[in-house]
């Protein structure tokens, strides 16, 4: 049987067997199966895998990426363009939305640093001010600030996002948290990291946010550093997990 086999296709794709082998499982890459059992992919692999990097870079989710790879091989070029022209114009809109929530909780990340900087050193328990850097005003008995009369209804415990964009979700959550030092809370883990690390930490529980909205992110900044609070409900505890890298990262016990 003639084609090219998965070692030699990696060598010339540049991607590891792992993710062809992955890629073949999600429906994005078909292969044969020589008498032996390897692998073989056809002559036109290596162009597929280009058209699904560059697909996965646009930052389309899975199931569109393996709908268009599929209209590539099979239709003319004019019905993928069909295709893909609408699956880019509500990606970059959701884009958009996103960075206009990005662009508010910058500038409310910046007034809040310009509060707490404002504060004068205390030895004593912090006050109010220190709580609600984020708002004008607030006492300890404004009823709309702390806790509304009425809640809103359960958020699904559930995740849109595909296996690959789950996986690759969760990898840039772990790269993120493993770059500090965590302790476990109540429903969750605080996260210490450098200030550097606060774009991408805010970008990510952006994100977050459209695919999976039973998270609860928090920021406290503290000059150099900040802590990054991620707490969900109890039945989520698993899919919280996944975010944490192994057990090699420094594991503090919450103070009490």
């Amino acid at each position: 049987m003639d084609g090219i086999r998965i070692g030699e296709l990696s060598r010339r794709s540049g991607m590891t067997a792992s993710t062809l082998r992955y890629y073949e499982a999600e429906g994005l890459l078909p292969a044969d199966r020589a008498g032996n059992g390897y692998r073989m992919y056809g002559p036109d692999a290596v162009d597929r895998l280009a058209f699904i990097t560059q697909a996965k870079h646009l930052d389309l989710p899975l199931p569109a990426v393996r709908e268009l790879a599929t209209a590539w091989e099979s239709e003319p070029c004019r019905s993928v363009r069909a295709r893909y022209r609408p699956l880019l114009a509500q990606r970059a809109g959701q884009v958009a939305e996103r960075l206009v929530a990005l662009e508010g909780l910058r500038a409310t990340l910046a007034t809040a640093i310009e509060r707490l900087d404002a504060l004068p050193d205390r030895d004593g328990p912090c006050e109010t001010a220190c709580t609600f850097l984020d708002q004008e005003s607030a006492t300890i008995t404004d009823p709309i600030r702390l806790l509304p009369a009425v809640g809103p209804e359960p958020t699904p415990i559930a995740c849109t996002l595909g296996a690959g964009d789950y996986a690759e979700r969760v990898a840039a959550w772990q790269v993120l948290i493993g770059g500090g030092s965590r302790t476990d809370v109540d429903g969750g883990v605080r996260v210490t990291l450098p200030t550097p690390a606060l774009e991408r930490a805010t970008a990510l529980a952006a994100a977050e946010q459209d695919c999976c909205g039973f998270y609860r992110f928090r920021i406290d900044l503290f000059g150099p550093t900040f802590d990054l609070t991620i707490t969900a409900p109890p039945q989520a505890a698993a899919m919280l997990a996944d975010l944490l890298p192994d057990d090699s990262m420094p594991v503090r016990a919450a103070a009490r």
